[in-house]
């Protein structure tokens, strides 16, 4: 019996001794997820109830907080990082809004120039240009048609003058080569006349 009774203190000791180490076990875990779960799992139960002694349980909170002070401090850098980096993300947006609209503006005063105080597009300008060019070329293209009309017209009015100039001439000759024979045949007449 009293094997019996050292065998089963024995027992006792051993369970409690690896009660006390398997107690303190979760601290060697890295993350809550796991100390949770093992220090769970050395608690003792009783119908469905689980027991654990106050200093374990204060000293699991203890834990529990300190985790929860470091991620709340590491939250709260992340917010101070967010913030800082929100800033500078808005910064670099202004920014690149003014870069778009100076290089809109560059690239508007590099398409045009302003000519008689008139801004235009190098492409609307060249578009104006080639429109009279093309105005002045139909201009000088009618020009052209209508002297060479009046040229003709005149060259035959030229024709038709020296044409009648002529026809004139030789009516005048003739007329004057009548008159002159007439004026023999009356003074031929006259001297008949006063002959008799």
């Amino acid at each position: 019996m009293k094997k019996i009774f050292v065998l089963g203190l024995l027992v006792l000791i051993s369970h409690t001794t690896f009660a006390v180490d398997d107690a303190r076990a979760w601290k060697k875990e890295s993350t809550l997820d796991k100390q949770f779960n093992v220090f769970k799992s050395n608690l003792n139960s009783w119908k469905g109830f689980l027991s654990v002694k106050e200093p374990q349980l204060n000293e699991f909170y203890k834990v529990v907080g300190d985790s929860i002070s470091k991620l709340e401090g590491v939250v709260s850098k992340t917010n101070v990082e967010n913030a800082k980096l929100k800033s500078t993300i808005d910064g670099l947006n202004e920014n690149l809004s003014s870069t778009k609209t100076k290089l809109d503006e560059s690239l508007l005063l590099e398409d045009s120039f302003s000519t008689m105080g008139i801004s235009l597009l190098k492409d609307t300008f060249a578009s104006v240009m080639y429109f009279i060019a093309l105005a002045l070329l139909l201009t000088v293209g009618v020009l052209f048609y209508l002297f060479k009309k009046s040229h003709r017209i005149t060259k035959d009015a030229k024709e038709k003058y020296v044409d009648l100039e002529k026809e004139f001439d030789a009516h005048k000759k003739n007329n004057l080569e009548r008159y002159t024979k007439l004026n023999r045949e009356l003074h031929d007449a006259k001297m008949k006349l006063g002959a008799l």
